[in-house]
């Protein structure tokens, strides 16, 4: 079967490896176009068409349904499988290929529909997640389902933790799916009980309250961390907060945002308990360790974080 795969994220990587490990045949990379980043604002490949193109696969990135279809019909794939492709898919072309389209998304589908279900888990606090690998249809995370298998989430996981690992189980299973649509088994309607959004998060979605308790501060910093990237305020200007823990260090803050160092730590104030930031990022600067940022800003008693 010729099998293309439709992303922009490394973590599609298990799934091409498979299929090349496989009796099956690569068509093709398909990744979104080329975006400007930077400072230099140059034009830069997504993750997934860098490492490809360095193997020398195939890859294409149609910027609409034109030349998207264009594609299709010089690789002519029998099967598309997307992980984190980062862009819906045209109604139109959903029945291209022979056995259509197939999604693998990381969730217990119906639950966290969505482009980020792996961060609204760990916000909410979930103990278990999973993969689904289902068909895809007109509708957002709507398609029946092929497979699904639980995964546990475990204390203090990541989001990029959680997504390594189930790209890979994504990656060993993904065959025995291929199998059942080469046999004609038909996939199972999703129930209509437990459905769950999760959304993009933004940018300001990431933004630290420390009015919040301890466990929903550190859950949020586990989820968004690295993407978006969590961040607070101080003295009025934007600051990255990176390796946050809760702190059983003897202290005399109060008031929610609170700063101070002690023995060393930089240590702040939430609603119910206090914490360690290990790094920061001011504004236009390099990471640093919270005591080295402690001993630059020269704090005053009572300083917050906003």
């Amino acid at each position: 079967m010729q099998i293309s795969v439709a992303s922009s994220s490394l973590i599609a990587v298990p799934i091409i490896e498979a299929i090349l490990a496989s009796e099956h045949t690569l068509a093709s990379v398909i990744s979104t176009p080329d975006r400007k980043s930077g400072r230099g604002q140059i034009e830069t490949a997504s993750e997934l068409a860098q490492w490809s193109e360095e193997r020398g696969y195939l890859v294409a990135k149609p910027f609409d349904t034109p030349s998207l279809n264009q594609h299709l019909l010089a690789a002519q794939p029998q099967l598309i499988v997307t992980a984190s492709y980062g862009r819906m898919i045209p109604v139109e072309v959903l029945h291209g290929p022979r056995f259509g389209w197939l999604n693998v998304h990381f969730s217990l589908l119906p639950r966290w529909r969505g482009a980020a279900p792996v961060q609204w888990a760990l916000l909410e606090g979930d103990s278990t997640t999973g993969i689904s690998i289902f068909k895809l249809d007109k509708g957002m995370d709507t398609g029946p389902i092929y497979f699904q298998e639980e995964v546990e989430i475990g204390y203090g996981d990541t989001t990029t933790e959680l997504l390594d690992r189930m790209s890979h189980l994504a990656g060993a299973r993904i065959m025995g799916v291929v199998e059942e649509i080469r046999k004609g088994v038909k996939p199972k309607p999703q129930p209509n009980a437990g459905i769950t959004l999760a959304p993009k998060i933004s940018k300001e979605d990431a933004r630290l309250d420390w009015r919040l308790g301890a466990d929903a501060i550190l859950r949020k910093v586990r989820a968004l961390e690295e993407r978006p990237g969590t961040w607070s305020t101080f003295r009025e200007e934007r600051i990255a907060i990176h390796e946050v823990s809760e702190s059983l260090l003897a202290n005399s803050l109060q008031a929610p945002g609170e700063i101070a160092v002690v023995d060393g730590a930089l240590l702040i104030r939430c609603h119910d308990s206090t914490l360690q930031i290990g790094a920061v990022t001011p504004a236009g600067k390099k990471r640093m360790s919270g005591s080295d940022f402690a001993r630059g800003a020269r704090l005053s008693p009572g300083e917050l974080f906003q």
